[in-house]
């Protein structure tokens, strides 16, 4: 029985992907290329990504609650988890978005690699949706209980957010340069020069 499980998420893995690709494919041609200042933009958030998540751990920290269970008077506490309820959602939010757009990217960006590889696709994907699934399970776990609560599902969110912006980091790397196009050039075709 435990075999299964695997076979099973590795089964929905690829389903998911398959459709993905299939759906993304139909796309292709009414998106834009992928231009210079893509590229740029794809760097900056990747490093708003990357120094985010180091610093987003003093939201989730449990010194701070517990001095303000232990020290404040039960109106400051209220506000206080509040606060850092309603920071944590925001900042989930922003992270999965900024996270969806970089997916997206790396999906215009396979064309224009040195060397295409379907397994780094898989990995990528893989961690993309390891991400959105841990994300989800964040974003109810924070609605419902707060930012101290399931600090293990958290910490795992956050981990694979910097090992998704890792990986896609290895996918900005692997891009031509010399075959992105210039901003004013991305509405004129549908396909890598």
């Amino acid at each position: 029985m435990t075999v299964l499980v695997p076979i099973s998420v590795l089964g929905t893995l690829i389903v998911v992907l398959a459709v993905r690709l299939f759906v993304q494919s139909g796309e292709t041609r009414q998106r834009p290329a992928v231009t210079v200042d893509d590229y740029a933009n794809a760097r900056e958030a990747l490093n708003s990504v990357f120094l985010e998540t180091a610093l987003i751990n003093r939201i989730f920290s449990v010194e701070d609650a517990e001095f303000v269970a232990r020290a404040a008077t039960p109106d400051v506490a209220c506000s206080f988890f509040n606060e850092r309820k309603k920071f944590a959602l925001q900042w989930f939010r922003k992270i999965r978005k900024e996270v969806a757009r970089l997916m997206d990217l790396h999906l215009r960006l396979a064309g224009y690699t040195y060397d295409p590889s379907p397994m780094f696709e898989l990995r990528l994907t893989a961690k993309y949706l390891s991400f959105m699934l841990a994300s989800n399970i964040v974003l109810l776990l924070l609605w419902l209980l707060g930012p101290f609560k399931g600090t293990r599902c958290i910490s795992y969110a956050i981990h694979t957010a910097g090992s998704f912006c890792t990986t896609f980091s290895l996918r900005l790397d692997q891009v031509n340069p010399a075959r992105l196009l210039s901003g004013s050039d991305s509405w004129h075709t549908d396909r890598p020069v």
